[in-house]
């Protein structure tokens, strides 16, 4: 339970298609007046071919924990990765939670399906007892099919009670495709073969058919009667309409909603409900009408026109997204751009550290535990804030107030999750559910390419740094001064400057007799005090034990004398070492000559006072 409601989770892909929209409109609708409400996770993919970008989609399905749910549906159909949907459906059992799987079976849950061979045999039998018809070709789909298989066992079964004859002769195999089925019906015209009933596997091989015989100068149905089987949205504006039988998805989700509300802690093991059966003009149970195809081709064109329209704006706001500097532009460029409604994003912690490879999922599970609001296109305020992954969304309450089910997709880079889009619209339409696998490849490959180009950035910063500043002291590399030391005489201008040379004294010493470790220490230590002394300077370490330090002014050089040696001693008293860090110094102060000049007046002051100490330290 959240926010007071029963949850009802659907897991399933491919939410765009009109049956899986209506599933789940009539789902919300069924459930709405007890209390109920639905909330759908959702692939743009059905999973079947494995690859890294389903691993990253499905990872949708990991976000609802198990104990906030009330029930959970799964369409097999629509999850055809058999290792995803085992370990979903087996998580849900062993969490107690009551689980619908629909066009499938799995142990524990209750299976709900359509009896498609009953569905099927409802068309051909339709054919026999209605029209009389006792001449049959049956395009089935591909060999050794399932679906097919099992499609053409019905044909057989039915014209076998009826006493009709029906050899393999009588079967051609169109691959659940159009051009195939064409083709089969081209090799019954040349062979003189042609029967009183096309019977088509599926409604796509039914329109393809039916098209080819009136290229030939057949009239459907008055020569040949043709039917299909799916009841897909074409057959309505097919010519002639396509004689057909449908899965009723909105008695499928009452069917759901019911036993949840009535049944659900004696949920029956399976349910089969029987596809209906469609007559139509194809057959001859309807008279041909005619279609206004104008507005049939302007509903299409409209929806094409806008599909390309939101598809270019969204191209062009992912290269702004990408190019954008801090996520609070990112936030700002997705509401200028004024192409998202009703959709919130979140996005990982990890996508905001740009330290991180983005090649790699850093979180123990698939969401991490916090969430960044990247947009909530409805209340800004909510931008920039983190939220509990266990809390979903900002304003969830609401949305589940609203009734209508909340969908929530995933956003990747390929198989690593960045993130997730949530979706609560007023209604779910057919446009407003083609945004949804649209906008989370958009704006997933807009987060990758942000968080893909700070990385770049990193990496160039890390670089840069290796090569800019030493790996033993910090200070700056010889080359790396040299090169600012130019740009600073090109740029700015100065009345005195101070050069300090610092060379560590006895450095083959204590290699030779404490490790070459002890000796870098040493030259670390000697580092550190010049730097102290010399902060406000430019510190490079200039060969293997020799530092310096150039100041942009006059500086005192006792002072800075007495500051070196002062750390150097508090440093040899607190280390208990055997051996004691000093070092040589020599500082010159100049008001006019370049470094060379400099360099070399203070290097021999240094080694004056180099050859004031004994060899051994």
């Amino acid at each position: 339970m959240l926010h007071g409601y029963k949850i009802c989770a659907v897991f399933i892909s491919r939410i765009h298609e009109e049956v899986l929209r209506e599933f789940i409109e009539a789902l919300g609708a069924a459930f709405r007046p007890h209390g109920w409400r639905v909330m759908v996770f959702c692939t743009g993919s059905d999973l079947f071919w494995h690859t890294a970008s389903d691993h990253g989609q499905e990872s949708i399905f990991d976000l609802p924990d198990p104990a906030i749910l009330d029930a959970l549906v799964i369409m097999r159909d629509k999850v055809l990765d058999a290792d995803c949907f085992e370990r979903l459906c087996s998580r849900a059992v062993a969490a107690g939670l009551p689980t619908f799987v629909l066009n499938g079976t799995h142990p524990g849950c209750c299976c709900i399906d359509f009896d498609h061979a009953a569905g099927f045999a409802s068309v051909v039998e339709h054919l026999v007892t209605h029209h009389g018809i006792r001449s049959f070709h049956f395009i089935s789909g591909m060999r050794d099919n399932a679906f097919a298989k099992t499609r053409e066992d019905v044909m057989r079964s039915v014209l076998a009670a009826h006493g009709i004859p029906f050899t393999d002769a009588d079967i051609s195999y169109g691959d659940f495709w159009s051009e195939p089925a064409r083709q089969a019906v081209r090799r019954l015209i040349e062979e003189d073969r042609l029967p009183r009933a096309v019977v088509c596997a599926n409604d796509t091989m039914a329109i393809a058919v039916a098209v080819e015989l009136n290229v030939h100068g057949y009239r459907v149905p008055q020569d040949v009667i043709v039917t299909g089987y799916d009841g897909i949205d074409a057959i309505r504006y097919s010519i002639p309409k396509i004689t057909s039988a449908k899965s009723d998805y909105s008695l499928l989700a009452r069917t759901v909603a019911r036993l949840a509300v009535e049944r659900l802690d004696d949920l029956p093991a399976r349910i089969d409900l029987v596809p209906e059966l469609l007559c139509s003009e194809s057959c001859g149970c309807v008279p041909r009408a005619e279609m206004d195809v104008v507005d049939f081709i302007n509903n299409i064109n409209d929806s094409f026109n806008r599909f390309r329209n939101e598809d270019e704006k969204l191209g062009e706001l992912s290269a702004l997204i990408q190019g954008a500097e801090t996520p609070a532009a990112v936030s700002q460029i997705m509401h200028d751009n004024n192409i998202f409604y009703c959709m919130s994003c979140l996005i990982k912690r990890e996508c905001l550290d740009f330290s991180l490879d983005p090649a790699k999922i850093w979180s123990e599970t698939a969401f991490g535990e916090e969430m960044y609001v990247l947009l909530d296109s409805d209340w800004h305020d909510n931008e920039g804030t983190w939220i509990s992954v266990r809390g979903f969304v900002p304003r969830l309450k609401d949305m589940l107030d609203f009734g209508v089910p909340v969908v929530f997709i995933a956003i990747c880079q390929v198989d690593v999750p960045l993130g997730y889009l949530c979706f609560h619209f007023e209604t779910i339409g057919p446009q407003n559910v083609a945004k949804i696998y649209q906008s989370a490849m958009a704006v997933g490959n807009a987060v990758a390419g942000f968080r893909n180009r700070h990385y770049q950035q990193h990496l160039r910063a890390v670089m840069e740094d290796a090569y800019r500043y030493d790996a033993l002291t910090g200070l700056y590399t010889r080359s790396a001064f040299l090169r600012r030391l130019a740009r600073m005489e090109s740029e700015e201008t100065v009345e005195h400057r101070t050069l300090v040379l610092c060379d560590l004294d006895g450095l083959k010493f204590i290699n030779d007799h404490f490790s070459h470790t002890e000796g870098d220490n040493a030259i670390a230590v000697a580092a550190d005090a010049l730097h102290e002394a010399c902060h406000d300077g430019l510190c490079c370490r200039y060969g293997g034990d020799e530092m310096l330090a150039l100041l942009p002014y006059a500086a005192d050089a006792e002072v800075i004398r007495r500051r070196i040696l002062t750390q150097l001693a508090a440093y040899n008293k607190r280390s208990r070492k055997p051996y004691r860090v000093s070092v040589s110094i020599g500082i010159y102060v100049s008001p006019n000559e370049g470094f060379e000049a400099m360099f070399q007046k203070a290097d021999t002051l240094m080694y004056t006072d180099k050859s004031t100490k004994p060899h051994k330290r």
